[in-house]
């Protein structure tokens, strides 16, 4: 099987849970989370894929050709290195690799990669996903609050992307669910 064929996008507002979702998928299928880079400053929640650079160096990134796909969210920057995808698609070590993206994002790797999978993780209760980004105590409440703002457009762009939809819960009695779901859109072909 080809890596590309089991690229799998993970689009959703801050909060939803996508990242918790990629990391159980990462230690139960052994799929990798692709690094990102970015113009924002590190958060305490942070981990090794994350890479900082300023403005000028992102726009000569991707004025290189250097991501597979970039996009800008809350005045930040944030691009998916080509390479590291191609890496990944030469191994034999790893089931697929995950990316976090933003719907425009998701839409650039899709004429890339048209056999990616999207899966769109949605709130089934938004009002729950400004709890959750207080709760996680990673990022100033100016920031969180500038995210909260974005909301309703980010829901709207996201439901002109054809891709399935799962809706998430703040509930950890429906996570294994949620999971689950995931994984049957992701190993049903």
């Amino acid at each position: 099987m080809n890596i590309l064929d089991r690229v799998v996008c993970l689009v959703g507002p801050s909060g939803v849970g996508k990242t918790s979702y990629a990391k159980r998928l990462v230690k139960k299928h052994r799929f990798v989370l692709s690094s990102v880079i970015t113009t924002r400053q590190h958060r305490s929640d942070d981990d090794e894929r994350y890479q900082y650079v300023t403005d000028s160096v992102f726009i000569e990134m991707v004025n290189s050709g250097f991501f597979l796909e970039w996009d800008k969210y809350s005045d930040y920057h944030y691009g998916t290195p080509i390479r590291g995808v191609e890496e990944i698609a030469n191994s034999e070590c790893h089931t697929g690799v995950i990316l976090d993206l933003t719907p425009n994002g998701c839409k650039k790797v899709l004429e890339v990669i048209p056999t990616a999978t999207i899966i769109a993780l949605l709130p089934d209760n938004p009002t729950w996903l400004f709890e959750r980004l207080i709760s996680r105590n990673s990022q100033p409440l100016d920031e969180i609050q500038a995210r909260t703002k974005l909301l309703k457009s980010y829901l709207d762009e996201m439901k002109l992307l054809v891709c399935r939809k799962v809706y998430a819960s703040f509930s950890p009695d429906s996570w294994d669910k949620t999971f689950g779901e995931i994984e049957s859109i992701i190993f049903s072909g």
